[in-house]
This record gives C-alpha cells, sequence and structure tokens, in this order.
C-alpha cells in the first residue's frame, strides 16, 4: 500500500515515487495572482485553471480536476498531456497541450522580471553564435541578465472602464468601453498589450415615435353649385405615415378651398338649330363640295349668356362622273421596230387617246389612271414583256410591270395590270423584250387575245 506525504508547512507527501500535487484553490474570483488557498489533489487528479465567461465579466476558477480531462490514449494511457505531473501547477501556463509534457519546460520558466539566467545555457556563447540578445522577447525567456533586460515589462490591460451611454435615445445604438494598457504599461522595449483598447455593443432603447406627415393633395372637388358662384374642394390626410399614439400629428390644414365661376341663374344660352339639308354639289362632273347650314338661336337675350359655339356651315366632298371620260380595249400582235407593241385592233377608244399606229396611250387630263395587258404564248415558248411609262419621245421611262412567262405544255397567256398618275400628255406602253415572231406569240381569233386596256380613275 501506499504512503503519501503532503508537504505543506513542513510536511511531505509521496505516493511511491511521484510527489503529490498540490493545487491554488479558488472559485469565482477576478485574478488568479490573488489566489494563496491550496488543496491536495487525489489520486489521478491534476490542477486546473478555468476561465469562466458571464457578459462582459471574466472570472476564474482554480482547483484539482481528474486526469482524464487532460489525458490521450494515443500519447499514454495514464499520462497527462502536457507538463509532468511532478511539477507543480502555475497559472501562468496551460496544463494541456497537443502531445504529452510538451509544455514541461515552458511551465517551468521563470517571468523576466525574475531576471535570472537559466542556469543550463552559455549566454554568452548563444550571443556570440545566434545573437540571442538581438531578438528582445525570446531572449527574455533565456538570458535576461546577460542581455539586459532587467529592465523589460511586457504591457498588461487594465480593467475595463464603464459602459457609454447609448448612442441613440430610441430603436437601435451603440455603447462603448475602453481599457488602456497600463497595468504595467509596456517600458523597455517591452511588448504592448495584444487585443482591443475598444469594445462596442448594441444597445436598445424604447422604439421611436412615428411622426405623421401629410398625404398628396386630392384632385379638385366639382363646383358645389351648377350656377353663380360656388366653391370647390380638395383634401389630403395625415398617413404618410400616420402618426402612432407617441408620434407628432401633422401641421397644417386637411383641406383647401378656391372659388368657381358658373352662368348666372336663370340664363339661357344660345343654342344652334339642327342642319339643314345639303345643298347640291357644287359641280356637275367630278369632285367637288356641297354644304349645309345651321342658325343660332337666341332664346333669352342676356348680357351673362354665351354665343353659340362651332361654325354655321358644314361641307363634305360630292364626286360626280368625271367630266371627262377615257377608256380603251384593243388587241392583237404587231411588234413595231422600237419593240412597242402595237395592238391593232381596237374593240372601243373612248376619248381617243390611243393610237392603234404606235401603240401609246396618252393623256389628255392629269389625273389616276388603271391598265392591263396579256400576252399569249405558243406551246413550249417564253417571252418577256414590261408596260412602261414616259414622255412622247420615249425618254424619262418608268416600267410600270415587268413579267417572264413559259409556256411548257400548251400555248398560256398571262397578263399584268397597274394603277398609276399620269400628269397631261405622258404615255403609257407595252415594250417587249426582243423582236418576237408568231413563232412565240400565239394570237387565235376565238381562244386567245393579245390585249391592252386602260381607264381614267380619276381626274386631279
Amino acid at each position: 500500500m501506499n504512503t503519501c506525504y503532503l508537504i505543506i508547512s513542513g510536511i511531505v507527501c509521496t505516493i511511491g515515487v511521484s510527489e503529490c500535487l498540490e493545487c491554488f484553490n479558488c472559485l469565482n474570483i477576478e485574478d488568479p495572482k490573488a489566489c494563496t488557498n491550496t488543496v491536495q489533489c487525489s489520486n489521478n487528479e491534476s490542477c486546473f485553471l478555468q476561465t469562466v465567461h458571464s457578459g462582459n465579466v471574466v472570472r476564474y476558477n482554480m482547483g484539482c480536476q481528474n486526469d482524464q480531462f487532460c489525458n490521450s490514449l494515443a500519447v499514454d494511457h495514464n499520462g497527462i498531456i502536457g507538463r509532468s505531473i511532478q511539477t507543480r501547477q502555475q497559472y501562468s501556463c496551460h496544463e494541456c497541450c497537443s502531445s504529452n509534457r510538451c509544455n514541461e519546460h515552458l511551465c517551468a520558466n521563470r517571468k523576466p522580471t525574475s531576471c535570472i539566467d537559466d542556469e543550463t545555457l552559455d549566454c554568452a556563447r548563444l550571443n556570440s553564435i545566434f545573437a540571442v540578445c538581438a531578438d528582445i522577447h525570446h531572449a527574455k525567456t533565456t538570458c535576461p541578465k546577460f542581455c539586459g533586460l532587467c529592465q523589460l515589462v511586457d504591457g498588461n490591460w487594465a480593467d475595463w472602464g464603464h459602459w457609454s451611454k447609448c448612442s441613440a435615445t430610441c430603436n437601435n445604438g451603440t455603447q462603448t468601453r475602453v481599457r488602456s494598457c497600463t497595468n504595467p504599461a509596456p517600458a523597455n522595449s517591452g511588448l504592448s498589450c495584444s487585443g482591443p483598447a475598444v469594445e462596442s455593443n448594441m444597445c436598445q432603447s424604447q422604439l421611436c415615435p412615428v411622426n405623421g406627415n401629410w398625404s398628396g393633395w386630392s384632385t379638385w372637388s366639382g363646383c358645389s353649385v351648377t350656377c353663380d358662384v360656388g366653391l370647390r374642394k380638395k383634401t389630403r390626410t395625415c398617413t404618410n405615415p400616420k402618426p402612432d399614439p407617441w408620434g407628432d400629428y401633422c401641421v397644417g390644414e386637411s383641406s383647401e378651398y378656391t372659388i368657381c365661376l358658373n352662368e348666372p341663374c336663370g340664363v339661357i344660352n344660345d343654342s344652334w338649330s339642327s342642319w339643314g339639308a345639303w345643298e347640291s354639289c357644287a359641280v356637275t362632273c367630278g369632285v367637288g363640295l356641297k354644304f349645309r347650314h345651321r342658325t343660332c338661336r337666341n332664346l333669352s337675350p342676356s348680357t351673362y349668356s354665351k354665343t353659340c359655339a362651332g361654325e354655321f356651315k358644314d361641307f363634305a366632298v360630292c364626286v360626280n362622273t368625271p367630266c371627262n371620260v377615257i377608256a380603251f380595249n384593243v388587241h392583237g400582235f404587231n411588234l413595231l421596230a422600237n419593240l412597242v407593241n402595237a395592238f391593232p385592233t381596237v374593240i372601243f377608244n373612248e376619248g381617243n387617246a390611243y393610237n392603234a399606229s404606235t401603240g401609246q396611250f396618252t393623256a389628255p387630263v392629269s389625273g389616276l389612271y388603271y391598265f392591263s395587258v396579256q400576252i399569249c404564248l405558243q406551246t413550249s415558248a417564253s417571252a418577256e414583256f414590261y408596260m412602261q411609262t414616259g414622255n412622247a419621245n420615249m425618254s424619262g421611262v418608268v416600267k410600270l410591270t415587268a413579267t417572264f412567262q413559259t409556256s411548257p405544255g400548251n400555248g398560256a397567256c398571262t397578263s399584268q395590270s397597274s394603277f398609276v398618275k399620269l400628269l397631261m400628255n405622258e404615255r403609257v406602253w407595252v415594250l417587249m423584250a426582243r423582236q418576237y415572231s408568231t413563232a412565240f406569240i400565239w394570237e387565235e381569233p376565238t381562244q386567245a387575245w393579245n390585249t391592252f386596256t386602260g381607264a381614267l380613275i380619276q381626274e386631279l
């Protein structure tokens, strides 16, 4: 059976060959350095230092805990990952890390404030070979005395100050608190404090009141009376937005009025009679105008009565038979040297505008005309022809149609038509593409005619 001797005030405790652990033992304290109570740990226990956050307050717990909280079966089934259990706990050193006894030497190091060089190190030699003194923050843990770092002081944060007032008096805002690196302040190349010097926190006050605002004005209403003087009204509402019980109501009027002037009561305005019948057309042929009239009746003579608005006379367009009747219908095949087909057989020629000798139609008046042409082909023949307009000498030519036709089987006829606006004495004719013979063009008295027709539609 193992015997244990506790070394407190000269009492020695051992468990076999191991030294019993003695740990600081304090709960819910602000500063671990202030803990002076100790406790002897039981078997399979080690020291711990626990940080507890409660809102913005940090507290510490210290004492013994089961080794399983610092145990790794992969490293050592009975070992503690961290320093040796034979080494006394230090509040500035973490008990556990990633491998067995990985921070044993770290936990054994003294602070540079002790200003004692490590006896196991030759600081002079290290400085000559590795310039250890150039790395101040490494040297302060190994050779502080040799490197002259006895006066080096690392900074430490002072306590947080009080929270400031909320930045907003309603709805969400922020409040801040600050701390200074003065406990102690860094000196002689010591490290400054790490971490933020200012901390912010969201704060929420009561909801801000919603003040009312006017909507847009409505349109003006109709006049309040139908005669004499009345009023028109427009309105707006305090709904943009609507104020809540703690908000201000809109300032100003919700209604606005304006004067509207109407006819004096009892006054009857002038009025039109019904339209009279349409008069005869102003021309006996072609396009003209016809008119109708109405009268303004003054039923109640008064300074305030209004006269009739509008015209007393109305007109409309009337179209009669054209003053000039121009139409022709001809057929046949007589191809001239200029490739114009002079259709020789005249069925009728009202107005004598078509000339069978030249094959040209001459417009006797300016107007809108309609023309059509039909050309018939022999079996397995083809032909190309055009309807054209121009001057008497066939200059200024404009094509009205262009046709190419092939008759692969029996003979066949093809036709084209066109409307055209002609000035007086302008010509229209049918032009063949080349000198076609009767071997190509078919004309048969009872079955197939080559025809050319035209007529005046409207004088201009």
